[in-house]
């Protein structure tokens, strides 16, 4: 299995753990964290055979795929009336932690671009630094994306 999806199990079972071990909050059906597992175990079978991006004209993240299967799995928990409805924070505490990588990405690079330039960033507010590194960390995403779009586009034109 793939190192990021190894993570985000580890992550879905911290999650299941903290929701039961927590007395404020209402316990959600064990079920959905194994709708959970089962969502990220289809992506570990595709990445496994190869199959992540076929058939697709963008290729997609592995964190990206990982968050649709766990707005899935919300979704489908809302409709399900055999199953009650797990707190939304279970689902945003899980977003929150797949989400860290790319904020801890984001945080370095700003350091290292201040490191680099030798800027002084000590009169900025905290909430300017935070500005910053979202803007920061769009524009990885987006610049990852585009190159992601023309290797992928160069491997179609190979097969």
């Amino acid at each position: 299995m793939a190192n990021v999806l190894d993570v985000i199990l580890k992550t879905i079972e911290d999650v299941q753990n903290k929701n039961q071990r927590d007395p404020r909050q209402e316990t959600a059906d064990p079920s959905i964290f194994d709708l959970i597992k089962k969502e990220v175990a289809k992506l570990d079978n595709k990445v496994k055979n190869n199959e992540l991006q076929k058939g697709k004209r963008n290729p997609k993240s592995i964190l990206d795929m990982i968050r649709d299967g766990i707005d899935g799995v919300r979704k489908q928990n809302k409709k399900d009336p055999n199953v009650p409805t797990a707190p939304k924070t279970v689902f945003d505490d899980l977003l929150k932690k797949v989400d860290r990588r790319p904020q801890r990405q984001a945080s370095a690079g700003i350091k290292r671009v201040i490191e680099e330039y030798n800027l002084d960033i000590s009169r900025l507010h905290p909430d300017m630094i935070r500005q910053i590194q979202a803007k920061y960390q769009n524009d990885m995403k987006n610049m990852n994306q585009q190159y992601a779009q023309a290797i992928y586009n160069l491997i179609k034109q190979t097969r």
